[in-house]
């Protein structure tokens, strides 16, 4: 299927010059609409100025835990602290309950007693925070009692001392033990008691008989006691190191991403001898360098903000668990490093604001009794329209630059479900980046998920009004300003695909989507989509008959990379909202079906989507298998020639370990290619020889080249930075200029 002679020879030929920033314009701007592309590659570059520095001090050195920000003299707090010199406790205790709506108390419920400990194991109402060991009230994280567990600092020791002993995380309840010592149940733990406890237990030995999931993701290895390096944005540029997300910079440094250097400070080395592991993928971000690395630079320029930690770095301290919304802090790490950074707001283009609602929405409400914007209970999307609202009034207060265009240069992510469906009315005028390009001016949530229905109001104490009336009078994305760009897949993801020069396969399944079609769903998830095609698929044989696979992983086993790889079409199809099916399809070769009205696929506002898509109604659901049979050959063969012209838009390969990671993937996959390329033909040389026949000796060369050839999408040729996902995004807001002044 979708493997007949070759076609469009000027494309196939097109696509074997190496993709690299001196490739011809035509090249690098292929099937792109207008000249977004054209005018960011032609345009003149400006000087390249020197970073200014600060040297405004915070008061009290911050009191030891805080990070001074040399340019507004402002501290900023890590998890535990708060308030003017971070002088302020705020503790974030393990619990088993929440305030309610109407209670004003500003300190967080806590179930732990002086000792840190649970005050009563057995006691009903279990939270994720909950602990069955030790508690980090800071954080409310769970750790280890006993002899491989977590001895605190003492009370009277000097703000930031660590703990004496870390200990062993207990990070969710499944790791708790069920019952106490003496076997009375302990509700919602999972393990038993001697897993956790016993003579052998994880917490008691330093080989234990049972490991849980390690966790948080600054410990690892075989016991969950070894340092492993946490995510923070930028790695903290080599001058400082991370805890849980916020940056500790090392003296003179600030920001974020430790970039920022006080004035008068000498440029120090940003390797860090006693953290090694991480010496391959810090570097000094460009907008640091001094001298600039370049006399010169392109346009645009974008300052990103030093913001409030609790809207961003705070955020990724008090998460449990990995996040699901990666280009949230994919996009903000590529800024950070990105050549296009600037530290002087004078002369930026754009103001990119790092806010990480999606990280609050999941994992941080709930996990404990704070934080909340503004109240307890309501929709978690409330909270994250509260947040935002926040977030303008505190860049307000903290700088010039928003009122001074009516924040029509500042740039917002939406990563969550609905995307910025629910961003405050407040942002209307700024750009948008979301994953969700959903058009129509009225709309309603179409989550099944309640907790995220922005269409329900909420009223409490603090706005006794509701929330809803601060998201109301726009569309969920504007395609005059806003752009629908790719969630961050990892390389492993897409690691069988002919982007990262795999063999292309014989596309021998029709149709492919695997995930969830809605079997235990409310019937307005996916629009009815999915549910609607999975069950004319099912009824009517069609994985036996004619090779169309939809369902979970039950109904559709196998490796998800592989079998994407072989596959003719993909569906695209929302789920709570969107989906990144679109990006799985084009990142595998798989010609993407695009089944969901009024809205915009990843890019569609800037690329011929058409050329290498199929969009089919909403109405025809029933009609899917008549429409894509009825497509001609030579018209799929088009589709997947148009579609490896595009390929690596859709992909974020610019940062240095993944440009490393996809480097390396493309040539180990060139090798196999290689390999199996041999032992084909001594399988068909030995074949010719055993028959009498002459062995085709270099002819069969040829002719298993010739069989490659006609497989499309061709495997990606090229530097795997170039023209990709976050490069889209920056040569498109480039276009964008005007439009903000």
């Amino acid at each position: 299927m979708g493997n007949g002679p070759a076609v469009m020879r000027g494309l196939s030929q097109e696509r074997r010059i190496p993709l690299t920033e001196d490739s011809p314009i035509q090249k690098r701007c292929a099937r792109t609409k207008g000249t977004w592309c054209t005018d960011f590659i032609k345009q003149e570059p400006v000087i390249w100025k020197p970073a200014p520095r600060g040297n405004t001090e915070c008061p009290d050195s911050c009191n030891g835990v805080g990070r001074c920000n040399y340019d507004t003299g402002y501290c900023d707090c890590p998890a535990g602290w708060r308030g003017p010199g971070c002088k302020t406790r705020q503790k974030r205790p393990c619990t088993n309950l929440y305030r309610s709506p109407e209670d004003k108390n500003p300190e967080p419920m806590s179930h732990i007693g002086p000792d840190k400990r649970d005050v009563n194991w057995t006691a009903p109402n279990i939270s994720p925070s909950r602990c069955f060991g030790v508690c980090d009230d800071d954080l409310a994280l769970c750790y280890c009692d006993g002899p491989m567990g977590r001895i605190p600092a003492p009370d009277n020791a000097p703000p930031g001392t660590p703990p004496i002993r870390r200990g062993r995380p207990l990070m969710n309840l499944h790791d708790m033990p069920k019952t106490t010592y003496d076997g009375k149940p302990v509700m919602g733990g999972g393990q038993p008691y001697e897993n956790v406890y016993g003579p052998k237990g994880y917490c008691n030995v330093s080989e234990p008989d049972w490991v849980p999931p390690c966790g948080p993701e600054d410990v690892g290895g075989k016991y969950c006691d070894e340092p492993n390096e946490a995510f923070c944005p930028g790695a903290c540029s080599g001058h400082g190191h991370c805890d849980l997300g916020f940056c500790r910079c090392h003296e003179g440094y600030y920001g974020h991403d430790c970039a920022r250097r006080k004035a008068g400070l000498p440029l120090l080395p940003s390797y860090i001898p006693e953290r090694p592991w991480v010496a391959r993928q810090v570097h000094e971000p460009p907008a640091a360098m001094e001298p600039p690395p370049k006399a010169t630079r392109s346009r645009p320029l974008i300052y990103v903000y030093d913001l409030e930690p609790m809207y961003q770095s705070r955020l990724l301290q008090y998460r449990f668990t990995e996040w699901a919304y990666g280009a949230e802090s994919a996009v903000h790490e590529y800024l950070l490093m990105s050549e296009h950074r600037t530290f002087d707001p004078e002369e930026a283009d754009y103001f990119f604001v790092p806010h990480y609602a999606s990280c609050l929405i999941w994992p941080v409400l709930n996990w404990a009794d704070y934080p909340f914007f503004y109240t307890h209970g309501g929709t978690r999307v409330m909270n994250a329209v509260n947040m935002l609202r926040e977030t303008v009034d505190w860049i307000n207060t903290t700088y010039p630059f928003w009122q001074r265009r009516g924040g029509r240069d500042h740039i917002w992510i939406f990563a969550h479900d609905e995307g910025s469906c629910w961003a405050p009315t407040v942002l209307k005028d700024s750009v948008w980046l979301t994953h969700w390009g959903r058009l129509d001016l009225n709309h309603t949530s179409y989550t099944g998920f309640e907790a995220d229905n922005y269409t329900r109001d909420y009223q409490n104490w603090r706005q006794p009004e509701g929330y809803t009336k601060y998201i109301e009078g726009h569309p969920c994305y504007d395609p005059i300003k806003d752009l629908v760009i790719p969630a961050f897949k990892h390389p492993r993801h897409y690691g069988k695909s002919p982007l990262v020069g795999a063999t292309s396969r014989l596309r021998d399944i029709f149709f492919y989507f695997r995930g969830d079609v809605g079997k235990l769903r409310r019937p307005n998830y996916s629009r009815g989509i999915r549910q609607a095609i999975y069950k004319m698929a099912k009824e009517g044989g069609w994985k036996d008959k004619h090779q169309f696979y939809i369902g979970d992983g039950a109904d559709v086993p196998g490796e998800y990379t592989e079998m994407l790889s072989r596959s003719l079409f993909c569906l695209v199809a929302p789920g709570d909202g969107w989906s990144p099916r679109m990006e799985d399809a084009v990142l595998h070769g798989c010609i993407p079906v695009i089944i969901m009205d009024r809205v915009h696929a990843v890019f569609e506002s800037i690329l011929d989507v058409d050329s290498f898509s199929v969009r089919i109604a909403e109405a025809d659901i029933p009609r899917i298998l008549d429409i894509l049979k009825a497509i001609p050959e030579a018209t799929l063969r088009s589709k997947q020639a148009h579609m490896g012209l595009v390929m690596h838009r859709f992909r974020y390969g610019w940062l240095p370990g993944v440009a490393a990671e996809l480097r390396e993937m493309m040539d180990g996959n060139e090798r196999e290619r290689e390999r199996m390329l041999v032992e084909a033909i001594k399988r068909e040389r030995a074949s010719a020889t055993g028959s009498g026949q002459v062995a085709p000796g270099g002819d069969a060369v040829s002719q298993a080249l010739a069989a490659d050839a006609v497989l499309l999408p061709r495997p990606f040729k090229g530097d795997p930075r170039v023209d990709d996902a976050f490069a889209t995004i920056i040569q498109w807001l480039y276009s964008r200029i005007p439009f903000t002044r």
